[in-house]
C-alpha cells in the first residue's frame, strides 16, 4: 500500500490528469507527444490510441473508445480495481497471476500489428 503521502500525489495527479484529457481532445490537440515506436517504427504499440480512447470513454462514446483502442475499454474495469487496490480500497491479487496482463498485453500487441483484415480493428 502507498504511504499517505504518495497516495495523495497520486490522486492530485490522477484528478488533473483526468481533466486535461477530458477538456483537450486529442484528435484535434497538438498538446499530446506521438507515440515514439509508432513514429520510429511504423507499428502500434499495445497504448497507442488509448488518450483517444479515454477522452471518448470520459464522454461517454463507449463505440469510439472501442475504436481506438480496444484492449483499453476491455481492461479499464481492472485497471480501476487495481489502481484502488493499491489505496487499499479493495484486497490486492495474488502475485502468482501478475504475469497474466503482461502477457494479454504483449498478446495484443502482435495481433494489432498483423497486416491480416481480421485483426484490423485493433488498431486505432
Amino acid at each position: 500500500m502507498l504511504s499517505s503521502f504518495k497516495q495523495i500525489i497520486a490522486a492530485v495527479a490522477l484528478v488533473v490528469g483526468t481533466v486535461i484529457v477530458y477538456t483537450h481532445d486529442p484528435s484535434v490537440s497538438r498538446f499530446y507527444p506521438k507515440c515514439v515506436f509508432h513514429e520510429l517504427t511504423g507499428l502500434y504499440c499495445p497504448g497507442c490510441g488509448s488518450t483517444r480512447a479515454v477522452y471518448q470513454l470520459l464522454h461517454g462514446n463507449i463505440a469510439a473508445a472501442f475504436r481506438f483502442n480496444p484492449f483499453v475499454v476491455l481492461t479499464l474495469p481492472f485497471i480501476i480495481y487495481c489502481i484502488l487496490a493499491e489505496f487499499g480500497a479493495f484486497a490486492q491479487f495474488s502475485s502468482r497471476y501478475g504475469w497474466t496482463f503482461p502477457a494479454a498485453i504483449a498478446i495484443f500487441w502482435i495481433l494489432r500489428n498483423i497486416p491480416i483484415e481480421m485483426f484490423a480493428c485493433l488498431r486505432p
